[in-house]
């Protein structure tokens, strides 16, 4: 899989950030020796914000790289600045939004636990628009139709050639509540029920049984790579805006959360069940 413009990004940033700290510079230095500004090195070195070419000679120039490692980091800086799909709705995600699709994108697998609502990956359309239009945010109708149009290309990514895995935790409570509707959320649970039948894609439920469990502060996602290089990345979106844990020992919390989400829930094939039990349920 060829890595997007959000990873190479990173990757840059990470680099950068490993030259300087070799060069024993400080971020203040090293961004006057570049002739920018501290807080803008920051965010570079964070992966915050696209950084020009002309800027990254100037910080490998201070940092004396060697010519090998100049001329793939200016290449990587490049290639970087392509844009993605989702850029042509920036004007409708928000920036923290957008960086998680382009995350998303990259990813080789992605484990996604659910307190309160289906996955966007697995949403059905109109479940979709039911969610934007109960959603804190009074939204337009030109307004839903363009981030429903988002969230379905999303999901082109489940049906490439190389799709990435997918494994899903479900608290009960998400294949309970008729968001939409009767029809609207049966119709839903019968998607999570055909596409759970793919040999990339795993969901299971978390039933009421269980009573509390790691989960219970609230839903999140873990993206993992295919270069181990590449860290992992860990998502929560709150409503204060979404959230990117980036200290080890955060990421580590998180994996090691969703190992016992899925641990304590249902079997894939005892969800499957539950789920069609729902879905039957409903459509009567």
């Amino acid at each position: 899989m060829t890595n997007g413009p959000t990873l190479r990004r990173r990757r840059l940033a990470r680099e950068l950030s490993r030259l300087r700290e070799a060069a024993g510079l400080t971020i203040e230095a090293a961004a006057d020796g570049a002739g920018i500004s501290m807080s803008h090195l920051s965010r570079v070195e964070r992966a915050q914000v696209a950084v020009r070419v002309p800027v990254v000679k100037a910080l490998l120039h201070t940092y004396r790289a060697d010519a090998g490692t100049a001329a793939y980091l200016v290449d990587v800086a490049k290639d970087a600045a392509s844009r993605g799909w989702w850029h042509r709705y920036a004007r409708s995600i928000p920036e923290e939004y957008a960086t998680y699709i382009g995350f998303e994108a990259d990813a080789d697998r992605i484990w996604n636990f659910e307190l309160v609502s289906i996955p966007g990956l697995l949403q059905t359309e109109e479940y979709t628009r039911a969610v934007l239009r109960g959603g804190a945010a009074r939204l337009a109708d030109e307004e839903i139709d363009r981030r429903v149009e988002v969230r379905l290309q999303r999901q082109a990514l489940l049906t490439r050639p190389d799709p990435p895995t997918l494994w899903v935790v479900l608290d009960e409570a998400t294949i309970r509540r008729e968001v939409g509707g009767r029809q609207v959320m049966a119709d839903q649970l019968g998607r999570l029920a055909d596409v759970a039948a793919l040999p990339h894609i795993d969901i299971q439920i978390l039933p009421f049984g269980i009573g509390a469990h790691p989960g219970t502060p609230g839903s999140f996602v873990v993206l993992r790579f295919a270069d181990t290089a590449d860290s992992d990345v860990v998502y929560i979106e709150t409503m204060a805006g979404d959230l990117y844990p980036e200290s080890d020992a955060d990421i580590a919390s998180a994996v090691m959360t969703f190992d016992r989400l899925r641990a304590m829930a249902l079997s894939p094939d005892d969800s499957a069940t539950l789920i069609r039990g729902v879905a039957k349920e409903l459509s009567r």
